[in-house]
């Protein structure tokens, strides 16, 4: 029998809430997703419940400026998704820095939300397609100057991981066998003191060290 997860909904908006919870407790691909608690603002959610696998966020357009703020308080309580166009002043990256797990557009289509929903419940990161390019010009205004511990080629290795690509992947884009690319990702952890693929992601966003085109 699939594994259950829960999932709790804090979005602002009542149409979107009533459809994210049929997108949720109708998905059927997959392990079965339910939904535990339904809220419109974060401070609704009941502390004293248990932590969901997963909190879908979708802030008001007034709240957005303190997204990274809201994000830090959630995130001991559950893996962040949150969902929004990020046209203020918050920052994909932002975002991340303060403890999501992912961030998608308000636009995303049902299939990639509930791929979405399973990555983050599964501990990945996940960046919708549609901020890329949002993400793509914050990586553009990062440094790599903070980290001159990392070699070149430890750099790109954590580049490619953080972009998904796996070890057998990133070993032939970078021409070595995939015990020297799991080597690098050892060094890397042990430089970065990091220890799984959610933060070695979040560290290669904040250094600008993310890939395009990693298909």
């Amino acid at each position: 029998m699939s594994p259950m997860l829960d999932i709790a909904i804090v979005e602002h908006h009542n149409l979107v809430r009533r459809g994210l919870v049929d997108l949720v407790s109708e998905a059927s691909d997959g392990p079965l997703l339910r939904v535990v608690s339904v809220v419109a603002e974060p401070w609704q959610l009941d502390p004293a419940a248990p932590a969901p696998d997963v909190i879908i966020l979708g802030p008001s357009p007034v709240a957005e400026k303190d997204l990274p703020d809201t994000v830090a308080e959630l995130a001991p309580r559950g893996r962040i998704l949150v969902v929004s166009d990020f046209t203020g002043a918050p920052r994909v990256a932002g975002a991340l820095r303060a403890g999501a797990y992912g961030c998608v557009s308000r636009r995303v289509d049902d299939e990639e939300l509930l791929l979405a929903v399973r990555t983050v419940a599964r501990g990945g990161l996940h960046v919708s397609p549609g901020l890329a390019p949002k993400l793509h010009a914050e990586l553009g205004q990062s440094t790599t100057a903070s980290l001159p511990a990392l070699a070149r080629r430890e750099r790109e290795t954590l580049g490619w991981l953080a972009s998904g690509l796996t070890h057998g992947q990133i070993a032939r884009r970078m021409d070595l066998t995939e015990a020297t690319v799991s080597t690098y990702v050892k060094r890397i952890k042990n430089k970065l003191n990091v220890g799984n693929k959610a933060d070695l992601t979040r560290k290669a966003i904040e250094l600008g060290l993310l890939h395009d085109g990693a298909a």
